[in-house]
């Protein structure tokens, strides 16, 4: 197994022939680079909208009691739909956000009626930070905030295991940076045998 399988293997990432190349036509708001590959891909944490349907149901029973002691006149009850869609709209948007790390940059997909997306290349991390709530550490949720040069930083909101997911960016940053020599030893023989001839050719014109 090369390095490059095993990493794969350890990020969760698949062979292009399966997983990866489903994801990748399944990701038509990111164009891909040729030879980019998908490191990780992520969306909040979906019982996040646990919260949410509570705070409705509360609403609409406060509403409702509102209605029925006279507190409120029944003209109230309009409110309840608006209660009712809050917990809609942030599923929504939770289901309408991805996060991605690719070999080469972050990215972020956001918006219900419209669409926001976000780059940033692997270069230009500066720093990533994890935030989680006492919640999050009970349950395994978290924020991880990506600090980038020029201050446009992202943010992986209420992720599964953040903190597996920053290792993931700073593993494909540490990779960038180690970086590979570009080009293939083909052309690069081709360039040396050119050194040598230009070489060759001064030392024949100094012993004219």
């Amino acid at each position: 197994m090369s390095a490059d399988t095993a990493d794969a293997a350890a990020s969760g990432e698949r062979s292009v022939d399966g997983a990866t190349a489903t994801t990748e036509r399944t990701l038509s708001w990111l164009a891909l680079e040729p030879g980019e590959g998908i490191r990780w891909r992520g969306q909040p944490r979906v019982q996040t909208v646990y919260s949410w349907l509570v705070l409705a149901a509360f609403g609409m029973v406060a509403v409702s009691a509102a209605v029925v002691l006279d507190v409120l006149t029944v003209r109230g009850l309009v409110w309840l739909p608006a209660f009712a869609v809050l917990p809609l709209w942030q599923y929504a948007r939770i289901a309408k956000t991805v996060f991605v790390i690719t070999d080469r940059r972050v990215a972020t997909r956001r918006g219900v009626l419209g669409v926001t997306v976000s780059t940033v290349a692997l270069d230009r991390v500066q720093n990533s930070t994890v935030t989680q709530g006492s919640i999050g550490r009970l349950i395994g949720y978290g924020t991880v905030v990506i600090e980038t040069a020029g201050g446009s930083d992202l943010a992986f909101w209420n992720v599964d295991a953040p903190i597996a997911v920053r290792a993931e960016l700073e593993h494909s940053a540490g990779r960038l940076e180690g970086g590979t020599v570009p080009g293939t030893p083909e052309q690069w023989r081709a360039v040396l045998d050119e050194v040598r001839g230009w070489r060759r050719a001064l030392e024949r014109g100094g012993g004219d």
